[in-house]
């Protein structure tokens, strides 16, 4: 029995390891940081084309360091591991959550479309679609945290809910357009979190002679 709850034991502590690298962090907050810096293009004239194929690029980018991460520093210090079906399961999970979040998504902006012509006299926009945000931002990265033991990941939605409801209360309030403050502000502190565990990680777990 004891050796049962020894292996599930290590099973997680194996499986937490993974998130323990900061590389998940900083990959998320490099999209967030594309987000402000589209954000920014479009303030200072970038056409839409040329703005979104710099966010796709970014977001590429953000793709590549989480994967190159992984390769040359995580995998050579803590080597692959394989999980068991529940785990896999869990991973299967996310998988769903995520696909809902995309449809959830895509269906509040082509309700914002259809009603955007007579939004002001039917629906309070500084109301609904910060709401939309929020709750979507919030339900799918809780539940990855809850489903992949990723504790972060709870700030982290915290974070990436921040932005938008504070984008329009700058353009209400202020009369103002801080859309990238509002998410570069949220992007760097992920970043910074990210950049300390990443930092810990390499002192906590340096390469051998041989391996560097």
């Amino acid at each position: 029995m004891s050796t049962k709850i020894n292996l599930k034991e290590l099973e997680l502590k194996a499986w937490r390891s993974v998130f323990q690298d900061g590389l998940w962090d900083i990959f998320l907050g490099l999209l967030l940081l594309a987000m402000a810096i589209w954000a920014l293009l479009s303030d200072v004239g970038f056409s839409e084309s040329l703005g979104m194929a710099i966010f796709i690029g970014l977001e590429v980018l953000a793709m590549l360091v989480l994967w190159a991460g992984k390769k040359i520093i995580t995998v050579p210090r803590m080597g692959r591991v394989k999980f068991g079906p529940k785990r896999k399961a869990k991973l299967n999970w996310v998988r769903v959550v995520l696909l809902l979040s995309v449809l959830v998504g895509a269906g509040v902006f082509v309700a914002g479309l259809a009603i955007r012509g007579n939004l002001s006299e039917r629906l309070n926009a500084a109301f609904f679609f910060p709401a939309a945000w929020i709750v979507n931002v919030i339900v799918v990265f809780s539940l990855g945290a809850y489903f992949l033991d990723f504790n972060r990941l709870y700030l982290i939605g915290v974070m990436y809910a921040l932005p938008v409801p504070f984008d329009i209360l700058f353009r209400k309030v202020a009369d103002i357009d801080l859309s990238f403050i509002a998410f570069g502000v949220p992007a760097i502190v992920i970043l910074i979190v990210g950049s300390v565990m990443l930092v810990r990680f390499l002192r906590d777990y340096p390469l051998l002679p041989e391996e560097a």
